[in-house]
């Protein structure tokens, strides 16, 4: 076990767990019975890592913000890693929810980056003109069919092809971590910022 008090982030703890438990099983992913593939912390990271180089690549800097829209599957955590390695702020939004209010807590949340499935991707797309009204400036697309046009997003395999390790941005503990919204079923949906001290 990792002693958490001597960390600062999330990130930091997390980039010790994979290179201190490299061998050991980190996840597995699995539709009910059947299983589609478990990972150690190692290829965990590799699948991680060429993420946290785009993102770097393409400005994201530590403190940007960066938005989660997907289905409960692996690449959520491998993209939560890679945003918490380059000092981004993760914002998990609800696959669920309609397009118009994905678009309005991404504009609410000023999320700079957007990763998600290819399917949500083209729902949300529909709604044209509702990105100039963000602050995106990055969309990284999963489960996109080959030679699809992904309007305007970037495929998630891309990033694979990068060899340069990205840079590991600390943060301290009482840097946001995350913005988690409420479902907003008694109102508005409310944006709680959760500092890297209230996961450690």
């Amino acid at each position: 076990m990792l002693d958490l008090s001597k960390y600062q982030s999330i990130g930091g703890s997390l980039k010790d767990a994979v290179e201190v438990f490299a061998n050991e099983i980190c996840l597995i992913e699995a539709d009910r019975e059947r299983e589609n593939h478990r990972l150690t912390y190692r290829e965990f990271r590799d699948r991680a890592m060429p993420v946290a180089k785009a993102l770097q690549d393409a400005g994201f800097s530590a403190g940007d913000r960066a938005a989660i829209i997907m289905t409960n599957q692996s690449k959520w955590l491998i993209a939560a890693y890679a945003i918490f390695y380059s000092g981004g702020v993760l914002v998990p939004l609800d696959s669920k929810l309609t397009a118009d209010e994905q678009w309005q807590l991404l504009k609410h949340s000023s999320a700079r980056v957007l990763i998600t499935e290819y399917p949500i991707w083209r729902q949300l797309s529909v709604a044209t003109g509702r990105a100039a009204a963000t602050e995106l400036q990055m969309v990284i697309v999963t489960e996109a069919p080959i030679d699809t046009d992904l309007l305007g997003g970037v495929r998630w395999e891309i990033p694979s092809t990068q060899t340069a390790d990205p840079e590991f941005r600390p943060r301290t503990r009482s840097d946001a971590a995350t913005i988690v919204y409420s479902s907003g079923t008694g109102g508005r949906p409310k944006g709680c910022v959760m500092t890297h001290e209230n996961y450690l």
